[in-house]
Parts: C-alpha cells; structure tokens; sequence
C-alpha cells in the first residue's frame, strides 16, 4: 500500500504506534491508514488516548482497513469515532483505486483543518493586537481627559488673571488720570490768574491724551479693530510695529493677505496666539531677531512661523503633565488649534533658538467650538 500510494505522489511512512506518539502527533500527519489488527492490539490505548487531545481544530482521519462481519465493524467504528470523529472503513481485499480515492477524501479534510488551525492563530493575533491597541488608546484618551482638565483649569486662571490685570491698569492708571483731571478743573474754576489757566489746562490736556493713549491701547490688545477691518496679515504688520517699539526689539513681518483665513473666529484666534508667542519671544529670546512670516501652504491652508534666536526649549516635554518648560501658552495653542482643525509644529533645541508653525486652514474645520472668537 505505501509502495501503491507513493507512486502517486503521497508522502508516505510505515510505522508503529510508538513510532506516532514520539512525534508531533496533530502537525505532521496527514491522515492515518490502519489495519483493525492494529487497533485491538495492547498498545491502541495510548493511541486512542493521544487523538482524544488532539486540539479543538484537529480530527485526524482515520482510514481502518477490516475483513470482519458487520459487528466487529460496528465495535471498531464505536473505538475509533469515540476518539478520532473522521473514520472511513474500507473491507479487504481493497482496491489500489478505492484506497487512493480514500486517501485524498481524508486528506482534503485534513487541510481543511489545517485552514481552520491557521485561521484559529490569525484570530488570536489579531485579538491580542487588538486588544493592545484598546490599551493603548484607552490610556492616551485618559491622558489627554487629564490634560484637558488642566487646560480647563488653567484657562480659568489665565482668564481670571487677564481680568484682574486689566482692572489694575482701570484702577491704578486711567481712572488715577481721570481723578487728577477732575482735581484739575476743581483747580480751573477757581483761579483767576489767566497765566495759571494756561498752565492748568496744559495740565488736564496732558491727562486726557494718556487716558486715551491708555484706553487706545487697552482696545487694540483686547480686539485690535484692524484685525476686523483688514484681515490677519495687516494685524501682524501692526504686532509687529507695536512690539518693535514697546520692547525696543528687531522684529521681522513679512505676511500674505491672500493667506488670510476666512473665518473671523479663526483670524482671533490666530492673532493672539501669534501676539503670546512674541511676547515669549520678547521675555526669553534675550533681545535676539524675531521673525513673523505668514504664507498659504497646499490646498486651502495658511501658516504663520514665529522664530527666534534665543535659549530654545525641549519639545519633547510640552507634552509633560508635570513639565511644561514654555509656559501655559503653547499646551494652550495647540490644543485649541487642533479645534479649529489645525496643527502646531514646533522646531526647538536648547540654546539653538525655536521655530513654531501655525498650520490651519483657510476656512475652518473646526470642532465644537462657538463663533465667539473665544480663543486664549
């Protein structure tokens, strides 16, 4: 028989049962042809034994070759389908064609198991991956609800401290200006000296025009109106001249106004987080050049550069929750940005200077924020 089946291309081997249980009994073997003989023999329990722990995916088929009467069929089907599950018994004598149609019967079972135990191993892998990723995306989404939160928190603060600066510069300039100025014509109309008057009016001019300095400028911080009037690339132009004379720094502007976003909310937002980062620039960069350029870039995107030749920063901690080297600021802008459907590209190596972009769209994709303009 294994001469017969060799000569049509089987792979076969003649052995013993011992032979079967010292090998890899489910992965080698393809089916198993025995004799009845061989299956009431002493050492057919082992056998019988080894194809009950076969794995869930595996029912070796047994071929079982017998000469007996209907009951000894029946006694060795009852042996054999109580371990194996996949029995053919053929009666002697066997024809070489019923044999060979057999065998590849049995064996296109065999590797239809065989697709089954792979498929059985790809699930779990899969399973396993998948379940890594569960992990992992559950731990950044508990991150960034932790980072959020500090945000939150610190946003109030930021805004509660934004509230009382502005009321300090209320109380302790214009409305001090104020009050001379009402002292002053307190003054006026009781002096009879013409000379004096002159003086005295001098006097309450000059206070006037520092309280509409000052209220001038509160205004243009607050919502600098040409912002509104002629897009983010004139109010850049301006940051920068207000900034050059204030802090007394070389600052460089060079903006598009085709690149001007759409979206008012956007252009506000855009503003302030350009104005906080100069202002870092202004605090940290040492007095070094600071460089503004706002260009499009791709289809439908703006981006604006803020660079510096200063002491530069570790990037890789922004995303600490316990280390943030930069401040409120850029944790704040790029988690805002990503609302309005943008990015935050930071370009930085300690004492080597920093380089931010601001990529955002045109038109804003924003998600679930309000047309106020509420941005820092």
């Amino acid at each position: 028989m294994a001469e017969l089946l060799a000569a049509e291309g089987f792979e076969t081997q003649t052995c013993q049962f011992a032979d079967i249980l010292s090998g890899q009994f489910a992965d080698d073997i393809g089916i198993l042809v025995l004799t009845e003989e061989a299956l009431e023999s002493p050492s057919a329990s082992e056998f019988l034994q080894a194809l009950r722990a076969q794995p869930s995916w595996s029912e070796l088929p047994l071929v079982i070759l017998t000469s007996g009467g209907e009951s000894r069929r029946s006694t060795l089907l009852d042996l054999a389908a109580g371990a194996a599950g996949a029995v053919t018994l053929l009666e002697r004598p066997v024809s070489g064609r019923t044999l060979i149609r057999s065998v590849q019967v049995a064996l296109h079972s065999r590797r239809r198991q065989y697709q089954v135990r792979d498929l059985l191993h790809e699930l779990k892998s899969l399973n396993e991956t998948l379940e890594q990723r569960v992990a992992r995306r559950t731990s950044e989404a508990i991150e960034r609800a932790e980072r959020i939160r500090i945000l939150s928190d610190e946003l109030t603060a930021a805004e509660e401290k934004e509230r009382r600066r502005i009321a300090e510069i209320l109380h302790d300039d214009l409305q001090q200006m104020l009050i001379a100025a009402r002292l002053q014509f307190y003054v006026l109309d009781r002096t009879a000296s013409a000379a004096k008057r002159t003086e005295i009016t001098g006097e309450i001019e000059n206070l006037l025009d520092r309280s509409f300095n000052l209220t001038r400028s509160l205004i243009v911080e607050l919502a600098p109106p040409i912002l509104h009037e002629c897009g983010l690339a004139a109010a850049l132009q301006a940051l920068g001249t207000e900034t050059k004379n204030h802090h007394h720094i070389n600052i460089t502007v060079e903006a598009d106004s085709s690149a001007n976003p759409k979206e008012p909310s956007l252009c506000i937002f855009l503003f302030r987080a350009v104005r906080e980062l100069v202002l870092n620039a202004v605090k940290h960069a040492n007095g070094s050049q600071v460089y503004i350029t706002m260009t499009r870039v791709r289809s439908g995107k703006m981006q604006i550069v803020i660079a510096d030749r200063g002491p530069g920063f570790d990037p890789t901690k922004l995303d600490s929750l316990k280390i943030r080297p930069t401040g409120f600021g850029l944790f704040n802008i790029r988690e805002r940005l990503t609302n309005f459907g943008g990015e935050v590209r930071i370009e930085s190596v300690p004492g080597r200077g920093s380089r931010i972009s601001l990529i955002a769209p045109r038109t804003s994709t924003r998600k679930g924020l309000s047309r106020s303009g509420r941005a820092i």
